[in-house]
């Protein structure tokens, strides 16, 4: 099966500039193979400034990379014509991390949900609104929310805002960039069943973009560790993990247990 998306010997640098001039390059990336398969959920983890947010937004077709490159169905985005940009687009939506910073505030819920309807289809108005109606209902919300300002939603109501606009164009893959990190533990456990929901109702691609290992476990089948811009592991998602990697054991080793264990208990992660 041809992969939904392929990253190929992806590498991605930065300059620095100060008053003493510009100094060496600094590489957030470094020779990136990864594949995601249609329907899968895939994690990405690591620590802050591994990387691992850059890769999405090369995946996302946000950045483009200094070598290597991101195949769209085994074409490379920088091959593709206008017709297979348009259909790249479709299939690959975003959830960022701040609802806030993601939306503009001056814009009502219908319309934030409306906008990848108004420029990735051919729906008429009465057809996107009705189609903002289901979405709202499929993510949690009703349909009287559609015409509430982002300052009327909480965070947990305008992250499923969010991720309903996400969904309008009917993508095969979603990036969810630290998607649930803004929330407490009781959202970001019921964000993640909404997205199991997506998933097994959709078959929706998923990449999971997180520091966040016992989310990793709730959530995905697959999970990568980035450490220093390079990928480290690999793994199914089995408990416990059998990680090898230096890095990707530290990460392991730092998940606090969600209850409180006796001095003999281990937490498994």
């Amino acid at each position: 099966m041809t992969p939904l998306i392929e990253a190929r010997g992806l590498g991605r640098s930065y300059r620095t500039f100060s008053l003493m001039g510009s100094a060496a390059p600094k590489v957030v990336l470094d020779g990136i193979d990864l594949t995601i398969r249609p329907g899968e959920t895939l994690g990405l983890l690591g620590r802050s400034g591994c990387g691992k947010s850059t890769l999405g937004r090369l995946i996302l077709g946000l950045e483009k990379p200094d070598r290597g490159d991101i195949r769209f169905r085994g074409t490379a985005l920088g091959a593709l014509d206008s017709a297979g940009l348009a259909a790249f687009r479709r299939a690959v939506q975003v959830v960022f991390q701040d609802s806030l910073e993601a939306v503009n505030p001056r814009h009502n819920v219908e319309r934030i949900i409306a906008e990848p309807l108004r420029h990735l289809t051919d729906l008429n108005q009465e057809q996107r609104a009705a189609r903002v109606r289901e979405l709202l209902l499929e993510v949690g919300l009703t349909a009287d929310d559609a015409t509430k300002l982002p300052v009327q939603m909480s965070g947990g109501q305008l992250q499923r805002v969010c991720i309903a606009r996400a969904l309008a164009p009917q993508p095969e893959l979603i990036v969810l960039d630290e998607a649930v990190s803004n929330l407490d533990l009781v959202l970001q456990i019921q964000t993640i069943d909404l997205f199991k929901q997506i998933q097994e109702a959709r078959g929706t691609a998923f990449l999971f973009v997180t520091h966040d290992l016992r989310l990793v476990h709730r959530f995905c089948e697959r999970v990568v560790v980035m450490d220093g811009g390079r990928i480290v592991e690999d793994v199914p998602v089995t408990r416990p993990l059998h990680f090898t990697h230096p890095a990707a054991r530290a990460l392991q080793g730092a998940v606090l247990p969600a209850r409180p264990t006796r001095r003999h208990e281990q937490p498994t992660v």
